[in-house]
């Protein structure tokens, strides 16, 4: 579902706007300056994610409509060790639930599946809980096996030789490390049929280890879903592009937003940001609300998007997330430097791992020394990432120092382009820009 047609009496954007307005204080002043009923849901300001989660406080909290006496409260992973909670009340979180279940159901979920659930459980986050409560919710008859990602390995090894599965849930992360734990120890998993995933992209490095270690899984996105906003999108099967989801429409809108003009995109094939409003949450209103994806649009009467990656407010890298803010901060004060310095983020990926590489418009006197300054600051500032080295899951942040010349520009606004991201998503057609310069200097720790 697109945002272009107008309001009607009751349209369901409109009354939440109107509602958001009344009782959030947040919105109440974000709406100060826009029109008392707009034609549009573009006419309405985007929401500034910065203003959202500061104004989204534990006391004086400006975000909510009213008080949480009723459903739960999730946390994010976070981008700098300060994870950002998300508050449903009982209703809103089983129409999400409802949501879930149906797209699982689009995925491939059959009557009589063993399903093994190993996403990650406890400490507030929502993806175990999410699949846990969408399957009993799942409108087909199915045998639920409640591992967590956090088991030890060789036991989940055991569970899933003994229980026998047909589908799993994880992280493509997941998948692989414990593809890679089987392909050690000389054993494979030729029972299952299918790899549910989400929460990152699927690489066509990995898909090889995968059909190794699962011989006959195929892997599929089981929805397209964040807990600050709920589910997005729902997967498009047997189309050849596991990139390619359907709004998950009537319950979100999905607009493509030019992210120089901050206007809506219309046009299939034009690379925007991703600005989502879930109209099923009103304790916690999400509208206009940017969630960090670029995408363009297949079809967009149809409602069909395809997923092309991380807009530039993070990255993500494995599923640790890097705040480019903190980044720029701390490449700053790794240059001594009283104004931050031009830089270009690349995203790419060797040895089945993802790489940052950071190109920094400067020249230092000990480039090696630098870059391991900054691989040890994002260490100390961001925790997942400082967890993801220490379990081999991705490669130290590398830099490349250059000159503003050698820095890749958008060929339509002449700005330099803040993200490029070479890596092979999902297995689809490649997105990759060659724009490394080879005679760069460039230092990983």
């Amino acid at each position: 579902m697109t945002c272009d047609s107008r309001a009607e009496p009751g349209s369901g954007w409109a009354e939440l706007a109107g509602f958001a307005r009344r009782y959030s204080p947040y919105y109440r002043r974000l709406y100060e300056r826009a029109p008392e009923r707009p034609a549009y849901l573009h006419d309405l300001p985007m929401v500034d994610p910065d203003d959202f989660w500061a104004a989204h406080r534990c006391e004086g909290n400006e975000i909510l409509s009213g008080p949480h006496h009723d459903g739960m409260v999730f946390r994010s992973g976070g981008t700098t060790g300060l994870p950002k909670t998300t508050l449903y009340t009982r209703e809103e979180l089983r129409a999400t639930i409802a949501c879930t279940a149906a797209s699982m159901i689009i995925a491939g979920l059959r009557p009589g599946d063993r399903v093994a659930n190993l996403l990650s459980a406890g400490d507030m986050y929502l993806s175990f809980l999410h699949v846990t409560y969408s399957l009993r919710e799942c409108p087909v008859p199915v045998v639920e096996l409640p591992i967590a990602a956090h088991t030890d390995l060789d036991n989940i090894v055991r569970i899933l030789r003994e229980q026998t599965p047909g589908v799993i849930f994880a992280t493509p992360s997941f998948l692989v490390r414990l593809a890679a734990h089987l392909r050690a120890r000389g054993l494979v998993l030729p029972g299952l049929r299918l790899l549910l995933y989400a929460g990152e992209a699927l690489y066509a490095d990995q898909r090889a280890l995968l059909a190794e270690a699962y011989p006959h899984a195929e892997p599929r996105p089981f929805a397209y879903v964040t807990a600050d906003v709920g589910v997005l999108a729902t997967p498009v099967p047997d189309q050849g592009d596991p990139r390619l989801y359907r709004t998950n429409s009537p319950h979100t809108i999905l607009e493509i937003v030019d992210p120089d003009t901050g206007r809506p995109v219309s046009e299939p094939g034009r690379t925007g940001r991703i600005v989502a409003t879930n109209l099923l949450r009103r304790l916690m209103p999400v509208i206009r609300y940017p969630v960090g994806d670029l995408a363009e649009w297949a079809d967009p009467h149809r409602g069909l998007l395809r997923l092309l990656g991380r807009s530039s407010d993070h990255a993500r890298v494995g599923t640790a997330k890097i705040s480019f803010a903190v980044l720029n901060s701390h490449l700053t004060e790794v240059i001594g430097s009283k104004e931050p310095p031009l830089m270009q983020i690349v995203l790419r990926r060797h040895h089945a791992k993802d790489e940052l590489l950071v190109r920094v418009a400067a020249q230092v006197d000990d480039p090696a020394a630098c870059a391991r300054a900054l691989h040890e600051r994002l260490q100390s500032s961001h925790p997942p990432y400082r967890d993801h080295i220490a379990r081999n899951l991705i490669h130290p942040v590398a830099v490349e120092w250059t000159t503003v010349d050698r820095l890749q520009l958008n060929p339509r606004t002449s700005r330099v382009v803040p993200v490029i991201d070479e890596r092979d998503h999902q297995g689809g057609p490649g997105e990759a820009v060659d724009s490394a310069d080879p005679g760069a200097n460039r230092e990983r720790r």
